[in-house]
């Protein structure tokens, strides 16, 4: 893979679209709706107790094909990773995104060591945060590997993947102690002084626990005192349920081995992990996207990563058939992600002279526009729909009722029943009875919202109608019902209107974060608007009901060509009739909250099936109420 090929794979792997499905999973996983993933290129993963960091690219061992290969054979698995960089890059990033989610299940934030007044020096703070963060990464992944189905997996992958990188990388103990020596300074010889055997008692303890596969040679002298002294409390802290108690043993350890942590304040920098990976979750001095504070979860464990409880190797588990599973979705995921990469939008200019409306509209000209879906705007709609989360549910619930029409069905083959099926009539064991049975199905109706995006909409009207938007879709696309919102608005002193198809009919899922684009600004030229509404839901849906709600707060006005009541009144009242006579139904909702003016009695003479909105925080209830009594 050349270094283009690299940096196009990873720029288009780091897209939104991706940072979205595992920011997802994170938040479920992890039972914290408000927990926020993000993409770095910093080869660290860590968590602040509720925000998640995360780089598919650390260590550049997306690409390391021999890394890979080495991996998947030491795992025992197909070739899967090792020949398609973005299934080792999704690879990469759930395993260390599942990482990071144990620990904000299971540990406690912020560390111990952040506040630990045993440690009055950098060096003390920093080794106490790695002993914690050894014991803790052990905890984790045991607790991982004992409750969670699979997640055995992919933190499988994450450890052994590090052993194998081709690279040189410094270790995470090495990074962090690393010595800052000036051009004049030489190195002590004392191992002690020098920060040697704190290194590399770390280092020792590190991998005795969290790779208890590689066979390690016997510890230097210097250490080995200290390692048989801490050994037994490295394994008892990987496998206590409660976080306190681990921190505990972490101060033990840490009381043991004072006499080699060097006293210099100043032989230390936080640096890249590579043997523990997310140090800086741990690390004292770690910088935080926000100030959390939260006890762990106790949980106990039933086995570790790689070995039994005893220390005893276990048997590989064949992961094939769950990755063969993993892959397909993958592959799903990233045909979508490459649509939405290479969705760009798209316009397409319409004559008024197209549709069989009054001679003011033939210049005129439609833009029907399908915008790019803007994935930055996912988490402005998710805090909307979390925030009304409870009328959604609500609404889902009565329309569960009000939407499904039960239905007479028949089942054959009972021994008994309310009938005889005469083509069973032949079975042996006389299963030739048939039962009448209810079921439900879908009334079908074809829905649009056209929403009225003219300046005069500007601030509470338009908040109301986003809202709305948002709410109804969520409960429509619940049920099943099939639907679009648009909004329109005309162009001023332009012989143009702009028609923006928010959602369409049968959208894919992330169009609906288009709904944050819902502005206010412009003239309205409803009677054409709705032409164009007939005609799109026409071609584009086929329910035999067909319901146009309309939101607008005034007359029909459009600067061009003086379009002003009563003319403009008149000729959407003609419409109005004329699309409702070929069996399309037209229902208005007058935003009647202003008190200066009467939109209801300016609308009331166009639409004769017209509703009040005095309160515009009861629009939402009134749009469903419309719908609801369409389909009773």
């Amino acid at each position: 893979m050349t270094k283009q090929e690299k940096e196009r794979l990873l720029k288009d792997f780091q897209c939104d679209y991706n940072r979205s499905l595992e920011e997802d999973f994170a938040q479920t996983f992890s039972e914290k709706e408000d927990a926020r993933l993000f993409f770095i290129n910093e080869s660290q993963a860590f968590t602040d107790g509720k925000n998640i960091i995360v780089d598919p690219a650390s260590d550049d061992l997306y690409a390391d094909t021999k890394a890979l290969k080495d991996t998947e054979n030491y795992l025992k698995w197909n070739p899967c990773v090792s020949c398609d960089g973005w299934n080792a890059l999704r690879m990469i990033t759930r395993a260390q995104t599942l990482h990071e989610c144990l620990h904000l299940l299971y540990s406690n934030f912020p560390p111990g060591a952040r506040r630990d007044p045993k440690c009055d020096t950098e060096n003390q703070k920093k080794t106490m945060a790695l002993i914690s963060n050894i014991i803790e990464d052990a905890y984790i992944e045991a607790v991982g590997s004992s409750i969670y189905e699979n997640v055995e997996l992919y933190l499988k992958f994450g450890r052994v993947s590090r052993l194998f990188l081709t690279h040189e990388s410094l270790g995470t103990v090495e990074r962090t102690f690393e010595r800052k020596v000036e051009d004049n300074e030489q190195e002590d010889s004392d191992p002690i002084t020098s920060g040697v055997a704190i290194v590399e008692y770390l280092d020792y303890m590190a991998t005795m626990l969290l790779y208890p596969m590689v066979k390690q040679q016997e510890p230097k002298w210097y250490i080995k005192d200290y390692v048989e002294k801490t050994r037994i409390l490295f394994w008892d802290g990987s496998k206590n349920a409660l976080p306190d108690e681990r921190y505990h043993i972490s101060q033990e350890v840490f009381d043991i081995i004072l006499p080699i942590i060097p006293k210099d304040t100043d032989v230390c920098i936080p640096a890249t992990s590579k043997l523990i990976g997310g140090g800086k979750t741990h690390l004292s001095d770690s910088s935080t996207l926000g100030q959390v504070n939260q006890k762990g979860k106790s949980q106990e464990v039933t086995t570790r990563l790689f070995v039994d409880l005893s220390g005893n190797s276990k048997d590989t588990k064949n992961d094939n058939e769950y990755l063969q599973a993993i892959l397909a979705k993958w592959s799903a995921d990233k045909k979508e992600a490459y649509l939405i990469l290479s969705y760009t939008g798209h316009e397409e200019t319409i004559s008024g002279d197209k549709y069989d409306c009054s001679v003011m509209h033939k210049n005129i000209n439609i833009n029907q526009s399908h915008p790019k879906v803007n994935m930055n705007l996912k988490k402005a709609y998710h805090n909307i729909k979390l925030s009304h989360q409870i009328s959604i549910n609500a609404y889902n619930g009565r329309f569960t009722q009000l939407l499904k029409a039960r239905v007479q069905g028949r089942e054959d083959g009972y021994v008994f029943g309310s009938g005889i099926a005469s083509k069973q009539l032949g079975d042996i064991k006389k299963r030739y009875w048939y039962r009448n049975v209810m079921g439900v199905e879908v009334p079908e109706l074809s829905i649009m919202l056209l929403i009225d995006g003219s300046g005069s909409m500007s601030g509470a009207r338009r908040n109301a109608a986003l809202h709305s938007s948002v709410i109804l879709h969520e409960v429509l696309k619940k049920q099943g019902i099939m639907h679009s919102i648009v909004e329109h608005r005309a162009c001023f002193e332009e012989p143009e209107m702009d028609i923006n198809i928010l959602v369409d009919f049968n959208a894919r899922d992330e169009q609906k974060y288009n709904l944050m684009q819902i502005m206010a600004d412009g003239d309205n030229r409803d009677a054409l608007a709705l032409y164009w509404a007939e005609r799109y839901m026409n071609q584009n849906s086929h329910s035999e009901n067909k319901l146009i709600i309309v939101i607008s707060d005034g007359y029909p006005a459009h600067e061009y060509d003086d379009y002003y009541p009563p003319v403009s009144s008149q000729d959407t009242a003609n419409a109005v009739t004329k699309i409702t006579n070929r069996g399309t139904n037209i229902i208005a909702v007058a935003l009647n909250n202003d008190e200066a003016f009467n939109c209801y009695e300016a609308l009331r003479n166009i639409y004769p099936n017209l509703i009040s909105c005095d309160d515009l925080d009861r629009l939402t209830g009134q749009l469903l109420t419309l719908i609801s009594k369409q389909l009773s």
